[in-house]
């Protein structure tokens, strides 16, 4: 234990925290807390809250937080040692006693566990280009991660021998202490041998953001479990508080201004900074911490999620949705990917190349979008009831967000959805229920199908080319059905073609769920929906956009092609209504 580490402990058995801060700020008991008003930012209800048994205080208005020296920190506007030194003015402690030669003791435990770690890389590289790394070089090229690229990321190999890097470290002047508590080597509780950490893997170095090696992940060449392996936690190395490529990934985001992408694991990092997209990183468990949400934020306003195409992956990104939803403030968020079926960031770079995981890349879901889904899409909500019981699921999901300015946009964004789609409670059940998991892709790859529109052909009905545009506005920008699906079905149509047109696509949208360009081209394929389209839109003029208005081609803007859409749906209805009026008042 390090002597600061002494005299924290020192102090926070010293203080009770609710005792010491209730000297400053009038506090109640509530339960196994206190609740006051927060000393350091205005307000009329309590949201500041003290817990002596875990030794904090936290503030759920500005989230201050921490524990005594935290506070006297914050409140006396004063540094690390500054804070120490009046606590330990405070207790009646000697503060040199505990500070002496404290520097001093703690660079040279650091700068000794440095050197192991650095000796310990050149050891498993040297052992990766030798015959003993003979299978782990045919794994690692078979990934088509080539030796540039396996030296560019200090790649290396632990062999199967259980006690060669102890050997060798002991041989190089270190001693056994240091050599375990660098996290590179164990020591068994039954016998009290020591034994290497990693054996029979392909190891991957791993830095904190300054680019100092802290850590190493081993990746298993067997069946051996687990089939990735972290460094213990040590004194240079915190797991949850690191993320492997963040010092590469954070100066490439810095430069080009590119969020960070987190993928899953170490290879897909590799495999796409191989293929150019440098922003990238991994976290070294299955879903981000809390700490590692936070160190995104810092380079990151909204980094994206890019999970595998699989089960694991989309559960995986629940669990982060969940850990993410406490966390958010004003301007901080996250954006989900979700890869086809089967795919991960590694296969698709290697199968269809950097251009189309780009193209994925564009469309995130957002963390609002992603907790619709999750509620929305896998249950019935035909009845009154189970529209009562999904309202109260994803009010509670919002009630876990701390800062107020982003769960009252929340609280606004699921009223106006929830009205969007449950308006009419008698007739309506929700079309994208599945009733099975769904990992559908929400990403679009194919280039704009361009359709237009005829120049004043059948002049006798002055909603045919309205009712056309409204059409090509969803066959151009597929994900619009998704947001008025609803006022697309009961939107009149004059013209039974493109009527029949409309019911179609309506019909492959509760079929599927959603639909993407790839389904409208698989649509235009049909023989019938061909032959209609043939008669409302004329080959001459799918070569032309002229006379498309903005709403209706494809727009990268949604929220512009709705605006566009429903105004256009609203003269179409209006027009309907007048054309009913006329046709009766002159019986």
């Amino acid at each position: 234990m390090s002597l600061d580490d002494k005299l924290i402990n020192e102090i926070n058995n010293k203080i009770i925290l609710s005792d010491f801060i209730g000297r400053k700020v009038n506090i109640s008991r509530r339960g196994r807390e206190f609740i006051g008003l927060c000393p350091f930012h205005e307000e009329k209800t309590p949201s500041f809250t003290i817990n002596d048994d875990k030794n904090f205080y936290h503030c759920f208005g500005c989230r201050a937080h921490g524990n005594v020296i935290n506070f006297i920190m914050k409140d006396q506007n004063l540094d690390f040692v500054g804070a120490l030194r009046t606590l330990c003015k405070e207790l009646g402690l000697d503060f040199t006693k505990y500070s002496k030669n404290n520097q001093t003791y703690l660079n040279r435990d650091i700068e000794n566990i440095k050197n192991i770690l650095n000796l310990t890389e050149n050891f498993f590289i040297k052992n990766f280009k030798s015959s003993l790394g003979k299978n782990a070089r045919e794994y690692i090229y078979r990934r088509n991660v080539l030796e540039d690229v396996c030296n560019e990321f200090n790649i290396g190999y632990a062999s199967k021998f259980s006690n060669n890097l102890f050997k060798y470290l002991l041989e190089n002047s270190f001693s056994e202490d240091f050599i375990i508590r660098s996290g590179v080597v164990g020591k068994s509780d039954k016998n009290g041998n020591c034994y290497d950490f990693f054996r029979h893997r392909l190891i991957f170095p791993i830095h904190d953001y300054r680019g100092d090696l802290i850590a190493f992940g081993g990746r298993s060449l067997d069946s051996s479990e687990p089939k990735y392996l972290n460094s213990p936690d040590t004194m240079l190395f915190k797991k949850r508080r690191t993320l492997f490529n963040y010092h590469r990934a954070r100066e490439y985001s810095f430069k080009q201004k590119r969020p960070l992408i987190v993928v899953e694991g170490y290879i897909d990092v590799i495999s796409m900074s191989r293929a150019g997209i440098s922003n990238v990183v991994a976290p070294l468990g299955t879903a981000l911490s809390e700490d590692q949400i936070l160190l995104l934020w810092r380079t990151s306003d909204e980094p994206i999620i890019c999970m595998d195409g699989d089960k694991a992956g989309y559960r995986s990104a629940v669990r982060t949705l969940s850990i993410a939803l406490p966390l958010l403030t004003p301007g901080k968020s996250i954006g989900f990917i979700f890869l086809p079926d089967g795919e991960d960031p590694d296969s698709m770079v290697r199968n269809k190349g950097k251009e189309e995981i780009e193209e994925i890349l564009k469309t995130p879901l957002s963390m609002f979008d992603f907790c619709w889904k999750i509620e929305y899409e896998h249950i019935k909500l035909d009845t009154p009831e189970r529209r009562a019981g999904f309202k109260n699921r994803f009010e509670t999901k919002i009630s876990l967000i701390k800062n107020y300015e982003v769960r009252r946009e929340y609280k606004k964004s699921f009223n106006y959805f929830f009205s969007k789609y449950f308006s009419n409670y008698n007739t309506y059940s929700n079309k994208m229920y599945r009733g099975r998991d769904n990992l559908e892709n929400f990403n679009v790859f194919k280039d704009n199908i361009k359709m237009s529109i005829t120049s004043g052909s059948n002049k006798k009905n002055y909603s045919f080319s309205r009712e056309k545009n409204l059409i090509l506005a969803i066959i151009n920008n597929p994900i619009l059905l998704k947001q008025i699906d609803e006022e697309f079905s009961k939107v009149p149509f004059e013209n039974n073609e493109l009527n029949k047109i409309r019911s179609s696509l309506i019909d492959k949208f509760v079929g599927l769920g959603d639909i993407n360009e790839s389904d409208i081209e698989n649509w235009f394929k049909d023989d019938n929906i061909s032959i209609l389209v043939e008669e409302c839109f004329g080959d001459k003029d799918f070569k032309t956009n002229k006379l498309i208005p903005p709403y209706a081609l494809k727009n990268s803007d949604l929220n512009f092609v709705i605006k566009g859409w429903r105004e256009a749906a609203n003269l179409q209805s209006l027009w309907y209504k007048k054309q009913r009026i006329k046709k009766y008042s002159k019986k």
